[in-house]
């Protein structure tokens, strides 16, 4: 029987390597601890949105009290209980959301919302062994709305997407991701209109993408070809590919193939493998050593230290102008020696326009494009 895949198991192979694939197929595990927090956040934000009758917290303390004493089932896999701590966060990011941009419910609103496909792009049950591609969207909309002006129907798809990574912004909206959730809500509901979304549950705000259908339907299909060639080469013997792919990749610490590239004679694979340990360790030690003294060692200690650093007073502005002007000085002078940065123009630019594009006008007009050495591990951009 040949397997169903996500889009998170096509993109092992993008960003890491074929044989993390492997690894997926024969159901190796790896250390999913970091994503306890955006669980139990994405679990009560469903809840909320499937009893809206019930109190938001009341709802969080049931899911935080289940996923903390039994754990979950994510596709049939039991998963152990998530630590308190991680529990806590999560269902604070959900609340803090749900104040801000209560969930939305209703009849045409779905929740953890199953899509599965088979080899021809037929809709199947989401269990079904005949699946070949299956994705659960966090929330999908359906609106059927009205044209007064050309007098015809017409559909919009919301497709939203909750994150707790700080770095999930407007850039997630051009993501392979985003491409199987437009795809497969196209296929199911043939919308007019496909509004995707990516919801920061740390940031609080929200990024958004609109395509129109009937401009895009060359693009979707597109996007279903290459989705299709995915699939068919999942399903070969994938071969190890060892090298930058290694990092981030949740299968690193129990591949032989990333052991042997530590212990390569070729510095570089060796550079590249400390870095990869380095990352997987670093997380765990800050967690270790948070609100505990330096843990002493030979020559030096492991841990958080007290250190200091100079901050610039919220008066200084204020008092800067006053002396300058003490010393008979002008503003324009004073201006003048001022070194501006790029976080500043940015800053000042939000606040002379109204909106987005006149705002990138004048950042371009401000400032320009250079290019520097930047040493370090640099991995391929891809979406």
């Amino acid at each position: 029987m040949k397997l169903a895949y996500h889009p998170t198991t096509i993109k092992l192979h993008y960003n890491h390597c074929p044989y993390a694939v492997r690894l997926w197929k024969i159901g190796m595990p790896y250390d999913r601890s970091v994503f306890h927090t955006g669980v139990i956040a994405h679990a009560i934000l469903e809840e909320i949105g499937k009893n809206p009758q019930e109190e938001p917290r009341v709802l969080a303390d049931k899911v935080v009290e289940e996923y903390c004493s039994k754990g979950r089932s994510y596709d049939g896999n039991p998963e152990p209980p998530a630590p308190f701590t991680d529990a806590i966060e999560g269902a604070q990011l959900a609340l803090n959301w749900h104040a801000r941009y209560p969930v939305p419910n209703g009849p045409d609103i779905y929740h953890e919302h199953p899509f599965a496909f088979d080899q021809e792009w037929n809709e199947v049950d989401y269990y079904s062994p005949k699946a070949r591609f299956r994705t659960l969207l966090d929330v999908v909309e359906i609106k059927d709305e009205y044209n007064e002006e050309k007098h015809r129907p017409y559909r919009t798809a919301i497709i939203r997407d909750y994150k707790t990574s700080w770095a999930a912004t407007a850039d997630e909206l051009d993501s392979f991701q985003r491409k199987c959730q437009a795809l497969v809500v196209w296929l199911k509901y043939e919308p007019d209109i496909i509004i995707l979304e990516i919801s920061n549950l740390r940031l609080r705000c929200n990024f958004q993408r609109e395509i129109i259908v009937r401009n895009y339907t060359e693009t979707l299909n597109h996007w279903k070809k290459e989705i299709t060639l995915a699939i068919k080469t999942l399903d070969n013997n994938l071969n190890p590919n060892p090298g930058i792919g290694c990092i981030g990749c949740p299968y690193s610490p129990k591949c032989e193939h990333f052991n042997s590239m530590y212990s390569s004679e070729n510095v570089m694979k060796r550079y590249i493998a400390a870095k990869e340990i380095i990352a997987k360790l670093e997380p765990q030690i800050r967690k270790a050593a948070k609100d505990k003294p330096p843990q002493t060692m030979s020559l030096g200690s492991i841990g958080y230290a007290k250190k200091e650093r100079k901050k610039v007073l919220p008066s200084a502005q204020a008092t800067l102008l006053t002396e300058w002007k003490n010393q008979e000085g002008t503003i324009d002078q004073l201006f003048q020696q001022l070194d501006l940065g790029v976080r500043t123009v940015e800053k000042i630019a939000r606040i002379l326009t109204n909106n987005k594009q006149d705002r990138e006008d004048l950042i371009r007009r401000l400032t320009r494009m250079e290019q520097y050495s930047s040493f370090g591990i640099h991995k391929d951009k891809r979406k």
